[in-house]
């Protein structure tokens, strides 16, 4: 024999990983899972993953405003809305003459920007007819 020292084993033979993987050898060196306080099995060395938001978020966006001659006519409906009719929609125009919450910067533009009926709408609310 050469310089080394052989040592002579105790007759076993070495066990195949995949069997000592199966009998959670590796988990812990006494051959048994690990057990909680609860005494149920854990899951050592398993990933856990994070579960994805399952909450409602925020609703859909309201959908866009169609407006109409009830719309531009209502003391109700916000001056801003009042604006956008008379800047994008000169078929209703002539509406906003009718509306009591009407400013009078309102109606001078209206006046300005004219469209269908506006001319007749405002010599009705101004008396010219």
């Amino acid at each position: 024999m050469s310089g080394r020292h052989h040592r002579q084993g105790s007759g076993r033979r070495a066990t195949p990983l995949s069997t000592l993987l199966g009998r959670g050898h590796l988990n812990n060196r006494r051959g048994r899972n690990h057990q909680n306080r609860a005494g149920r099995i854990s899951a050592v060395g398993r990933a856990t993953y994070a579960q994805p938001d399952r909450s409602p978020g925020p609703g859909p966006p309201e959908p866009p405003l169609v407006p109409t001659p009830a719309m531009a006519t209502d003391p109700d409906t916000p001056p801003e809305v009042l604006w956008s009719i008379a800047r994008n929609h000169p078929e209703l125009r002539r509406w906003l003459a009718a509306n009591p919450a009407a400013t009078p910067a309102l109606l001078e533009t209206v006046s300005q920007l004219g469209g269908p009926g506006v001319k007749r709408s405002l010599d009705i609310l101004l008396g010219n007819s």
